[in-house]
């Protein structure tokens, strides 16, 4: 024991081992460890602290370089565990509002929601998949889709169905198509196979052509 300080060499040891800050040098994915280097001690591999780890478990591991914090009970490194994380000048806050709860990802996506606008919003991605094997429902009053929709199952419409720049098909495997119930047309031309519905003729009984329907 030095004179100068009380504390034995191990104890003073232990307690500078309890917390320490680092930044992880090394991530093993396959067993959920990392190693961290914290001032000049690279740690042995790690447990890092998910945010759940019961019968719900969630998957989101530390990155190389990002800083944590390194807890070992007895101030013994060997049996410490990692918790991340804290923002740095290289990894800072991807937000500064304290309406926002936001996820930004390595390739620019980015899932956002400000509480104060009740918004939600998902930028930056390429494909997105909502799998679900009885139904799934979207209950808002007005959807917007910009771009072009494939619909591989029967589609129903149950209110008015609208359309503004024409519409076009097929019957399909032969079955034709079927329309139950009236049917009312206004303006432009009605035709058929080449023929105008309100314009045609066709020969007379008696000779010359009848005129046009009524």
């Amino acid at each position: 024991m030095d004179a100068r300080n009380p504390l034995p060499a191990d104890l003073e040891r232990r307690l500078d081992n309890l917390i320490r800050l680092g930044t992880v040098a090394e991530v093993d994915h396959a067993h959920a460890l990392c190693r961290v280097q914290t001032g000049g001690i690279l740690t042995a591999w790690l447990p890092w602290v998910p945010l759940r780890a019961g019968n719900t478990r969630t998957w989101c591991p530390p990155t190389v370089g990002e800083q944590v914090i390194v807890l070992s009970p007895s101030g013994e490194p060997g049996a410490g565990i990692v918790l991340p994380a804290v923002y740095t000048g290289a990894h800072d806050q991807p937000s500064n509002s304290p309406d926002d709860h936001v996820t930004l990802y390595p390739d620019g996506a980015r899932i956002a929601y400000n509480h104060a606008t009740h918004a939600l919003t998902v930028t930056g991605i390429d494909t997105a998949t909502v799998q679900a094997s009885t139904h799934v429902t979207v209950d808002c009053p007005e959807s917007t889709i910009t771009g072009n929709v494939l619909i591989k199952g029967t589609l129903t419409v149950q209110d008015l169905l609208t359309y503004q720049n024409g519409l076009r098909g097929s019957g399909g495997s032969g079955n034709g198509n079927t329309i139950t119930g009236p049917i009312t047309h206004q303006g432009g031309n009605l035709s058929s196979n080449g023929i105008v519905l309100h314009t045609h003729t066709h020969p007379g009984d008696s000779g010359g052509t009848t005129g046009g329907p009524q």
